[in-house]
């Protein structure tokens, strides 16, 4: 069997799901490509060094967005040559966009008929808010095309093959949408190993060296989801009762500059480190007091499973998706009100005062959340989809 994986490299956990995925296909003796779609710098493009097939399509940055339309149709086309060249028996479309532009390639004239299983890594319709058009005329036609945009993703999800979600919650929150599909699978994201151990920041490594100091650790992008701006107002609140605490912030983004000058404004530069974006932050996550996740939205925050697999513990927001239900299956972490300043100060007051002991979660990681149960999972599926 020829299984073809389509993976969007950003930044998140999809693409090393897929790799891990795939590595395991090919272990089983499947024949497996990969279709690759970046924008990316290419210290963050994955090798997925064991695919038979490897196919890199650059795309522009206006592809995720609503101008982006006429792109998003150029690589639908360009999608539909490359299944028609190399003619695999089924498709893994990792995303629930890459569901949608692979849907959109089946209207090309002569398109061929290729079962296709859809992955949904996230919460894509909390994460795709917009900031809303105070012109009436804008906010309109801003709705309309939002309306349009999602009505086509679930379309195309609907008529796929098989479906996987990566956590209960969200194949919940689909399900209110009357998406009930009749091939259905729930596969946690797998901790996958990593043997790269980039090293620590310099700051970074003081602190979390510093018996003295207590570090927190956040590694999430700087865009609106992650909400950085509650989790920086809310240390700043926790510094005025523990001078001793420190917060190492991983990760880029748009908003990266912004939140250095609300640390400024609060007078709290000095004990916020923005470290940057690091490959494998596992190091980090061992050495600090807890893993702290400030979100409105997560696909399902597979961050906060790496740091209990690290041994420590974790604070997060109450977001749609995600952290309540990994605080469920490993029995541990904080979980507070999305948003609320003073619950996540608090919070973080109480981490300091009441310090937990490095935690063993590892029975419930292999059973939940290794990479042999995510690739049965799918496998199982496929196999479903080619038997029907």
């Amino acid at each position: 069997m020829h299984i073809c994986h389509i993976v969007l490299n950003n930044i998140g956990g999809a693409p090393k799901v897929a790799d891990s995925l795939i590595y395991s296909q090919v272990k089983a003796g499947y024949k497996v490509s990969t279709v690759i779609l970046t924008d990316l710098d290419p210290r963050w493009i994955l090798s997925f060094k064991s695919a038979h097939i490897i196919i890199v399509m650059k795309i522009a940055g206006t592809l995720f967005y609503i101008g982006g339309a006429i792109h998003q149709i150029w690589v639908a086309i360009q999608l539909d040559k490359i299944v028609a060249e190399h003619k695999p028996d089924i498709i893994i479309c990792h995303s629930a966009f890459l569901t949608k532009l692979f849907y959109l390639s089946k209207f090309m004239p002569g398109s061929l008929s290729i079962p296709y299983i859809s992955y949904i890594h996230s919460d894509y319709l909390s994460e795709s808010k917009i900031e809303r058009q105070i012109n009436p005329i804008a906010a309109f036609i801003q709705d309309f095309n939002v309306r349009i945009d999602n009505w086509i993703h679930l379309r195309a999800i609907k008529q796929a093959s098989g479906i996987v979600f990566v956590c209960k919650t969200l194949h919940k929150k689909f399900l209110n949408l009357g998406l009930n599909h009749p091939r259905i699978a729930i596969s946690y994201n797998p901790v996958t190993p990593d043997s790269k151990n980039p090293p620590l920041n310099s700051t970074a490594e003081s602190w979390l060296n510093d018996s003295h100091l207590i570090t927190f650790v956040s590694a999430a992008r700087f865009h609106y989801p992650k909400d950085h701006q509650t989790l920086i107002k809310a240390f700043a609140k926790a510094s005025e009762t523990y001078s001793n605490i420190r917060l190492v912030l991983l990760g880029d983004g748009d908003l990266e500059v912004e939140m250095q000058g609300l640390a400024n404004s609060l007078g709290i530069r000095e004990i916020v480190l923005f470290a940057g974006s690091v490959p494998n932050p596992k190091a980090y996550f061992s050495l600090c007091r807890a893993v702290i996740l400030a979100s409105h939205s997560e696909g399902f925050g597979m961050v906060l499973v790496e740091a209990v697999a690290n041994g420590v513990t974790f604070i997060a927001s109450d977001c749609p998706v995600g952290p309540r239900e990994i605080s469920e299956v490993l029995n541990c972490g904080t979980i507070v009100a999305e948003s609320d300043v003073d619950a996540l100060a608090e919070a973080i007051i109480d981490h300091v005062k009441n310090p937990q002991q490095k935690i063993d979660r590892s029975e419930q990681i292999a059973q939940f959340f290794s990479e042999t149960s995510c690739a049965n999972q799918l496998e199982s599926l496929i196999q479903q989809v080619v038997s029907r």
